[in-house]
C-alpha cells in the first residue's frame, strides 16, 4: 500500500479533508526521506557514518571515504566548480613508513572520490598542483585494542586497526573534515614498501610529527604550521620515493635533492633516499657521505635508530651480505661522526616481544655492548663517552612479534647523545 494511501485510510478527526490530505502528503514525503537515508547506511555510501564495529579493510576504507566527503565543510561555491585534490602519501602511525596497507588505502580512497564526487578531481601530489591551493588528504593507520578504541597499542598480533584521514583546504589553511573507521587485521598488510624496507635509519623527526598532527586535527582548526611549511618538500620527497621504487634512481636523486633544499626538507626519509639512490647509481663514496649526514641529522634530533639485524638469540650480525654487507661502513660513519661531537653517546639495544622478557633484556644489552665495542675499535676516544644499555622488548614501535620485515624497527639499535656531565660518563 502506498504511504499516502495508508495515511489517508487511517482514522482521523473530523474536519477539512483537503487539509488532512496535505498533512498526509507531507508525512509521506518525510517518510520517503527517512527510508532513503536508511537505504544509505551501508559501507561506502555517501552520507553514511563509518560503523564502530570492525569491518573488512575495503569496506572500512569505503565508509571512511564516504563520511569524509559528506562531512567536509566546503565552501558552497566549490560545488559548482571543480576542485583539485592531492594526497600526501598515507603512513603508519608508529613508524611513519608507507606500508602496503596505506598504499592500498590511498588508492581505494582516490577511486571512491572519482566515483562519488564529480566536483573533486584527484591529481598527483606535486609542487605545481600545490600551487593551485587544492584540497589535501592525509591519513594513517594504527593497531588498537578493539573496535571503537582510539589509543594505539603495541600488542602481539593485533586483531583490529583504526584507520583515519583528514581533508584540508589549502585556500583557507584549515582542516575541513576528519573521519575514522575500524578494520579487521586479517585484511591489513603492514609490510613496509620497498623504499622504507631498504632505508637503513629511522627517527621520529618533526616532519613525521607534523603530518600526524594534521591527520588528527579537527574540522575548523588550522593545518599544523610545520606541516604546511614543509608540504612542498613532502611532495618532492614523494616523487623521489616513487621514482626509486619504479627503478629510476637518477630521477629519484634529482627529486630528493630538490626536497632537501626546500623548507622542511631536512627529513630522515630524505637522507635515507639520498643514501639509497647514490648507492643504486654506484656512487659508493657519495652514498657513504650521505649516510654520515644522516647520522648527524638523527643525532641533532636527539635519537637515531639504525636497522642492524642480528642472528636470532645472538650478538652476531645476520650473515647474508645482502643484509649486513653495508654494516661495516655504517658503523665506521657512526664512530667517526660520534667522535667529532663533544657529547656522550648512549647505545641502546632493543628486541621484539618474542621470547621471555628477562632473556630479551640481557640479549638487547649484549647487542648494544657488541656495537659499542665495534665503535671503540674504530674510534678509541669514544670509550669514556659511550654507554651500552638494553631495553629488551619494553619499548616496541610495532610490537607485533612477527620477527619479519614488518617489525624490524623493534629489533633496532638506537644512538642517543647525552650530556656527559649530567650522566657522569
Amino acid at each position: 500500500m502506498p504511504i499516502e494511501t495508508s495515511c489517508v485510510a487511517v482514522a482521523r478527526p473530523s474536519g477539512d479533508d483537503r487539509q488532512w490530505t496535505r498533512v498526509c502528503r507531507a508525512v509521506a514525503g518525510a517518510a520517503v526521506l527517512v527510508l532513503a537515508a536508511c537505504a544509505q547506511s551501508g559501507p561506502g555510501v555517501p552520507g553514511s557514518k563509518p560503523p564502530v564495529a570492525a569491518q573488512s579493510f575495503d569496506d572500512g576504507v569505503d565508509s571512511l571515504t564516504a563520511a569524509l566527503l559528506a562531512g567536509a565543510q566546503r565552501d558552497p561555491a566549490d560545488h559548482a566548480t571543480r576542485r583539485i585534490l592531492v594526497v600526501d602519501p598515507l603512513i603508519d602511525r608508529g613508524t611513519g613508513n608507507q606500508v602496503v596497507a596505506t598504499r592500498r588505502m590511498a588508492d581505494r580512497m582516490i577511486a571512491r572520490v572519482r566515483e562519488q564526487t564529480p566536483s573533486i578531481e584527484p591529481r598527483p601530489f606535486t609542487a605545481e598542483n600545490l600551487d593551485q591551493k587544492p584540497l589535501l588528504l592525509v591519513g594513517s593507520i594504527t593497531a588498537v585494542a578493539g573496535p571503537g578504541s582510539v589509543p594505539p597499542v603495541t600488542s602481539r598480533r593485533p586483531t583490529v586497526y583504526r584507520i583515519w584521514a583528514s581533508l584540508s583546504d589549502l585556500r583557507t589553511g584549515k582542516i575541513i573534515a576528519k573521519e575514522m573507521a575500524w578494520v579487521r587485521a586479517d585484511g591489513v598488510d603492514m609490510s613496509p614498501t620497498e623504499f622504507f624496507r631498504a632505508s637503513p635509519a629511522w627517527a621520529a623527526d618533526p616532519a613525521m610529527v607534523a603530518y600526524l598532527k594534521t591527520c588528527g586535527g579537527n574540522p575548523g582548526e588550522p593545518v599544523d604550521p610545520t606541516y604546511l611549511n614543509g608540504v612542498k618538500a613532502n611532495a618532492a620527497t614523494a616523487e623521489g620515493i616513487q621514482a626509486y621504487e619504479n627503478g629510476r634512481p637518477l630521477e629519484a636523486l634529482v627529486a630528493l635533492t630538490a626536497a632537501e633544499h626546500l623548507a622542511g626538507g631536512d627529513q630522515i626519509r630524505v637522507h635515507n633516499g639520498l643514501y639509497l639512490t647514490n648507492l643504486a647509481l654506484g656512487r659508493t663514496d657519495v652514498a657513504e657521505a650521505e649516510f654520515g649526514r644522516m647520522i648527524d641529522a638523527g643525532l641533532d634530533q636527539g635519537k637515531l635508530a639504525v636497522k642492524l639485524v642480528f642472528k636470532p638469540a645472538s650478538v652476531q650480525f645476520w650473515p647474508e651480505r645482502a643484509i649486513s654487507g653495508p654494516y661495516p661502513m655504517w658503523l665506521r660513519q657512526i664512530a667517526a661522526h660520534a667522535a667529532e661531537r663533544s657529547a656522550c653517546l648512549r647505545i641502546i639495544g632493543h628486541t621484539s616481544p618474542t621470547g621471555a622478557p628477562e632473556i630479551n633484556d640481557v640479549l638487547s644489552k649484549r647487542r648494544a655492548e657488541f656495537v659499542r665495542a665495534t665503535l671503540i675499535r674504530r674510534a678509541p676516544q669514544l670509550r669514556p663517552r659511550t654507554q651500552a644499555l638494553g631495553r629488551g622488548s619494553s619499548e616496541p614501535i610495532v610490537g607485533s612479534g612477527r620477527d619479519d620485515a614488518t617489525d624490524v624497527l623493534d629489533r633496532r639499535v638506537e644512538f642517543a647523545p647525552s650530556n656527559c656531565v649530567r650522566t657522569g660518563l
